[in-house]
């Protein structure tokens, strides 16, 4: 499941200091025997799947490396076991997708500062002494410099005034100079103030509106840390930015200001006292570097397998799914790891290698009633085993923008009848927690009946619409689901989530119900009506967002060309103006837009009840739209 950050920073706080041994891991297991399995939902059957598939030999089944190819390899094997029918591209078990796995350093790396009258520019080596931001873009910049503070532009806020970095500072064409952080010496209160405004997007940003180039960031003297610059670091959703972006060392900082008379620490010690200090130009002094970051693409894959209610594809079917990919060693992922344990594998036993067992239950079930007559299914029933999920859901978004060639503007229901997905469910210890229960009007009762088959398991239902879970990829599609999970742990993200934590015979039994549950809606006469959900939880980078629109971004989005919509909710602001899914935003409120971060910047700062203007690409076009914030409470 994929980590929210609220979620994150609880849990990183939870989480035990002590080293842990890691019992029960298969030590290069090779896959099991599932000639061994039985039709039916057995105990020891999830043991076999889930051991494996949290093995060292998966090494926690990182998204394109080769324990996702081993974890895949054993999906095909076991739906092929079962006796499914081959589902992926091209008639294979599997559907491929490139994403963006990291980013390094190329070759062609330089920064220099040149001089009025220096006969040679004074050159530095990268990655040592300074080191190109993994949102930067790449080529070649050279102009002037600025110095901004700590470029911070926060509003007034009650009894706190308002910060300005940029007072009176032209920074058009220029590189600017910044302190990475913020102020050391102010009160809490302000302190929460402006670190909403302090992130080094948000710094970029600033810049880039301002008409900057380039911006440069310096930790300074007065900052303890442990590396003065910036990690290289690839954050899951690749959303770069048009203008360069640096950090360097003090000695490259002094470097650039020493025209100007001025020293790093006695600036940054003027403005730790809490009040912007008036920004400058240092004279006769050029930056020109040249930024080559080299993404690293990768392929993922998921599994899908088919199981047939007639002799042909139905024109319907049921998705049943569960992600099986998980952090591999935790590099640049949503880890919640301490620093002793980050760099070993992240084994994924509940997240969710307790939801693949399930689907595989689930299908050699009704795969074994089907042979035995005992399915009279109207439609088929699609098994998937997602990969990329904890990357942003890049392996469900891709089955749904593919799946039998349906605009993304259009609904996949009733091709996709209903969407049934587990995501977490090996740490029963109270109750259930069904996820969806809104997005249709049938849920309710048929959870109760469904609930009549297994003894004893009891349910906490939750209407929320958008989970962070490949569910949502089908919802915001207008396919109606069900999501059963059995709540975060201590060892959630961490090199601790391990099998003998897993509750087997709980896991079974919600497999169990999970089965009932498809069976019965492969078996409907008619697919259960999709009900819209009106407030998705569009993201907020600082204290919370109050307007609501009804956004709902693409994450599987990598191009850093504005934000694609996965949807919009239905009724609220966004598709009242008229946006739909696959639009791509590119300015809001007169801000451009060229990533997730821009927009949730420009959205958190627009007032309810005023109508804004929106510019979006559709295809070829340019439309220019205008929506009126809600309130999201």
């Amino acid at each position: 499941m994929r980590c929210h950050y609220t979620l994150c920073l609880l849990l990183s706080f939870l989480l035990p200091l002590a080293v842990h041994a890691e019992e029960g891991v298969i030590s290069g297991a090779e896959p099991p025997d599932v000639s061994l399995t039985e039709p039916g939902i057995r105990t020891e059957d999830v043991r076999l799947h889930i051991k494996y598939l949290a093995s060292e030999a998966c090494e926690g089944r990182g998204t394109g490396t080769p324990g996702e190819h081993l974890a895949t390899d054993f999906a095909a094997h076991v739906f092929e076991h079962i006796g499914l029918v081959p589902a992926g591209d091209e008639g294979t078990w599997y559907q491929p997708f490139e994403f963006t796995a990291g980013v390094s350093l190329g070759e062609g790396n330089r920064l220099c500062i040149a001089r009025t009258g220096a006969p040679e520019p004074d050159c530095y080596p990268v990655d040592s002494a300074w080191r190109p931001v993994a949102f930067s873009k790449s080529g070649a910049v050279d102009a002037p410099v600025v110095f901004a503070g700590y470029g911070i532009v926060a509003p007034a806020l009650e009894s706190l005034p308002e910060y300005d970095s940029y007072t009176h500072l032209d920074v058009s064409g220029k590189w600017v100079v910044v302190f990475r952080y913020l102020p050391e010496n102010v009160s809490t209160e302000r302190r929460l103030h402006l670190t909403q405004y302090a992130g080094l997007r948000y710094k970029a940003m600033l810049a880039r509106d301002r008409g900057a180039v380039g911006i440069v960031f310096i930790s300074g003297p007065n900052s303890p840390v442990k590396d003065p610059l910036v990690d290289l670091r690839f954050d899951a959703s690749f959303s770069g930015t048009s203008i360069a972006a640096v950090s360097v060392d003090d000695a490259i900082g002094e470097g650039l200001l020493s025209t100007a008379g001025r020293t790093l620490e006695s600036l940054q010690t003027e403005l730790d006292a809490g009040d912007p200090v008036m920004g400058f130009e240092p004279p006769d002094t050029r930056l020109q570097v040249n930024i080559d970051i080299v993404q690293e693409k990768r392929t993922g894959r998921n599994v899908i397998g088919r199981l047939r209610c007639g002799a042909q594809d139905s024109e319907s079917t049921v998705v049943v799914g569960a992600h099986i990919d998980h952090l591999g060693r935790g590099a640049g992922t949503g880890s919640l790891a301490r620093d002793y344990e980050k760099e070993r594998i992240h084994y994924g036993a509940d997240d969710n290698a307790s939801g693949v067992a399930g689907i595989f239950e689930i299908a050699q079930l009704l795969a074994q009633r089907k042979a035995d007559g005992q399915l009279p299914a109207k439609r088929d029933i699609l098994f998937a085993a997602w990969s990329g999920e904890e990357l942003g859901l890049l392996g469900s978004a891709q089955f749904v923008k593919t799946y039998q060639g349906i605009p993304e503007t259009e609904s996949l229901w009733p091709a996709i009848a209903a969407y049934v997905n587990m995501d977490m469910i090996g740490r029963l210890t109270g109750a259930v927690v069904l996820g969806g229960i809104g997005s249709s009007p049938i849920w309710p009762d048929a959870v109760e009946a469904w609930a009549s088959s297994v003894d004893g398991l009891q349910f906490t239902t939750q209407d929320d619409n958008y989970l962070p879970t490949d569910a949502t990829s089908f919802f915001v599609r207008g396919v109606p689901f069900l999501n059963a999970f059995t709540g975060a742990h201590a060892e959630y993200h961490t090199p601790r989530d391990t099998p003998e934590k897993i509750n087997y015979e709980g896991a079974a039994r919600i497999a169990g119900f999970m089965a009932a549950a498809v069976e019965d809606l492969a078996c409907r006469a008619e697919a259960p009506a999709y009900t819209p959900a009106p407030k998705p939880r569009e993201t907020s980078s600082g204290g919370g967002l109050r307007a609501y629109l009804g956004t709902i971004p693409d994450y599987s989005q990598d191009d850093g060309k504005g934000v694609k919509l996965a949807g919009v909710a239905e009724g609220g602001p966004a598709a009242a103006a008229g946006l739909r899914g696959g639009d791509v935003i590119i300015e809001f409120a007169g801000k451009k837009i060229e990533n997730i971060y821009d927009y949730t910047y420009a959205l958190e700062a627009v007032k309810i009840g005023e109508p804004v203007e929106i510019v979006v690409r559709r295809g070829e076009e340019r439309l220019t739209m205008k929506a009126t914030p809600g309130a999201r409470e």
